[in-house]
């Protein structure tokens, strides 16, 4: 990255669904009914669009929501509900 003058580094949320699968782990989606987790990525690319990477990446999954319809708060996902 040094090499270039400006780099951008873009960053997106994907929802990864999983549902109907038999894994540990999985939460809530943009719907209760969906599980999955989500992926949080950082790529890197110049100003003309040469890809140079991905900088970081988390994954997480949200706790499904109480019997109030509270979600507790995730520490990979905090402020993201």
């Amino acid at each position: 990255m040094a090499q270039h003058p400006v780099v951008l580094c873009l960053q997106d949320t994907t929802e990864l669904d999983f549902n109907g699968q038999a894994m540990d782990d999985l939460g809530p989606l943009s719907f209760e009914a969906q599980r999955g987790m989500y992926l949080h990525p950082t790529y890197a690319v110049t100003p003309d669009r040469e890809a140079l990477g991905v900088t970081d990446a988390w994954m997480g999954s949200r706790e499904p929501r109480d019997d109030e319809g509270v979600r507790p708060r995730a520490s990979a996902l905090a402020g993201r509900n």
